[in-house]
């Protein structure tokens, strides 16, 4: 299973220091096409001409310097958010194999695998809830709730058109959010980037890539 699906953990890109984003900024299709402007400006209004001008240039190069800040802001806040996204989970958990608790790193764990979770717990993956005691998880990682969550093995809703997101469920724990109180089984359902988890990191990273494209044209 770990050989077909692949190791529990989130898809991410290379990681960039801080002047990779401002260079990409920088160097945007758009402001290629300022600065080639400026260029043909030095030789028109500079070098030809008989009294220079340098208005149109410092126009340009101030529109170059704030769309490099903006976008810079933009790009290094967007990919710390998914960083911190990918950061939200524990090292090692506990999964019952074979009738017998051991300790794995998270980037072990294949569906099917049985977690026993207790207070302080990291959720390493999406979990289906099998037993539990008093179970309640913060999810304010993923929803912004600040109230912790009451989890059960057995559904509380009685229909889904209550349901108005997918953290609603409360027989699901989701990867990254964490156990407040209580203890409880649960069987793997999803992992890596198949996890609720991870395809918001996947949508972070799609509008990322979407805003870059879409400053190109």
């Amino acid at each position: 299973m770990l050989s077909k699906n692949g190791p529990n953990e989130l898809k991410q890109a290379r990681r960039k220091h801080w002047y990779h984003y401002l260079l990409e900024s920088l160097l945007s299709p758009f402001n290629v096409i300022l600065l080639l402007i400026c260029l043909v400006l030095i030789y028109t209004d500079v070098i030809l001409a008989e009294t220079p001008s340098y208005a149109n240039i410092v126009v340009i190069l101030v529109l170059v310097a704030t769309s490099t800040l903006l976008e810079f802001i933009q790009e290094y806040r967007s990919n710390k958010a998914a960083e911190k996204l990918r950061g939200l989970v524990a090292t090692t958990c506990t999964v019952l194999r074979d009738d017998k608790k051991v300790q794995l790193p998270i980037k072990d764990l294949v569906t099917g695998d049985v977690i026993l979770l207790s207070a302080g717990d990291m959720i390493p993956a999406d979990l289906r809830i099998i037993e539990e005691k008093d179970l309640h998880v913060g999810q304010s990682t993923l929803t912004g709730e600040s109230e912790a969550v009451k989890k059960s093995s057995t559904s509380g809703l009685t229909s889904v058109e209550g349901i108005k997101s997918i953290t609603d469920l409360d027989t699901i724990c989701f990867m990254g959010t964490n156990v407040i109180s209580g203890s409880a089984k649960g069987v793997v359902i999803k992992t890596a980037n198949d996890t609720y988890l991870g395809k918001i990191a996947k949508t972070i990273r799609f509008w990322q890539t979407r805003n870059r494209f879409s400053k190109g044209n």
